[in-house]
Order: C-alpha cells, then structure tokens, then sequence
C-alpha cells in the first residue's frame, strides 16, 4: 500500500471513528461551534496518534488497555470548556479507543486489539442482564461487566476481538 493510500484510509477511518463515537452521543457542551468541534476532532487525532496509538504497535494486554482508556478520560479534561461532562466519559474513551484499534487491525497496521468496540449492536449478543447503553458507562467497573460477560461467550481459542467480528452486524 502506497502512502498516500495509507493516508487516505486512515482519514476514512477517523471519519468513522468519530461518527461512531460522537453521532448518537451527547459530547459536546452546549452552544460549541462546529469550528470548535473541528479542532477538537483534530487534536484528539493527532493525540492518539503520536501519544496512544504507538503503545498499540506490540499486542497490548487487559490492564494496559483500561490503563489507556483511564488516560484517555482523564487527559480529556483538557477540553472541559467544550465537553458536556468536562471530559470523555469510559463509553466514549473506549468506543474511540476500541474502534480505532479495530478498523487499523483489520487493515493490517496494528496488530489484534485485546477489546472491541463496546455498542448496543455487539450487547445484542449478550445476556440480557448484562445490557448498557454504551454511552453511560462512567467506569471501568462497568465496561469490565460487559467485557466478562463476552468473555464467557468465546469459545475454546477465540479472542474477544475476533468474537466481535464474528457476531458484529450492521442494520
């Protein structure tokens, strides 16, 4: 792959990142302009991009990762003034996090991600008891919940991100 083919899907793939991340999510204080959403979207990039991403390059396992989404809220703060909550709540850091992580593994640019992205799709494969929007999820107590409950639906072998894959669907 050519780089300016690399650079045109990782644009494609920011594009869905934040469109899955923020499109039904309220993140955003009120009254912040589209030119200020703009600049956030491309800073939040290049802060994945140089400071969360490279952490990805080797297979990073459980704690590490909610370590990073842990990172993610907290250097999040640094937007308070335009974010609804003052930062990114765990919902939104991980659906960032873990959706990023998936498009690039699938493409081959990182290797397999030890989480996947955390929706209402994917929870429909889940028993009903366990169920959250994933844009409540305020800890990592309760997004570890979700994870513990997909971890008891792989089978022998199978990773949670290629459990996702699996049972993933579009509507």
């Amino acid at each position: 792959m050519t780089q300016p083919q690399q650079d045109f899907l990782k644009n494609e793939i920011w594009m869905l990142t934040f469109g899955g991340a923020f499109q039904r999510n309220k993140v955003y204080a009120v009254k912040v302009s589209e030119k200020q959403r703009e600049v956030f979207r491309k800073e939040l990039r290049s802060y994945f991009e140089k400071e969360i991403l490279p952490a990805y390059d080797k297979r990073v396992e459980h704690d590490a990762h909610c370590a990073m989404i842990e990172k993610i809220v907290t250097d999040s703060s640094k937007y308070e003034s335009i974010l609804e909550e003052g930062n990114l709540s765990v919902g939104t850091a991980q659906k960032l996090l873990n959706l990023v992580l998936k498009y690039y593994w699938c493409l081959g640019l990182l290797p397999e991600p030890p989480h996947f992205p955390i929706d209402s799709r994917i929870q429909s494969c889940l028993p009903v008891k366990n169920r959250m929007s994933w844009t409540k999820i305020t800890s990592l107590d309760e997004y570890q919940t979700i994870i513990d409950c997909a971890k008891e639906q792989l089978k022998e072998g199978e990773t949670l991100a290629r459990w996702e894959l699996a049972n993933f669907k579009r509507i």
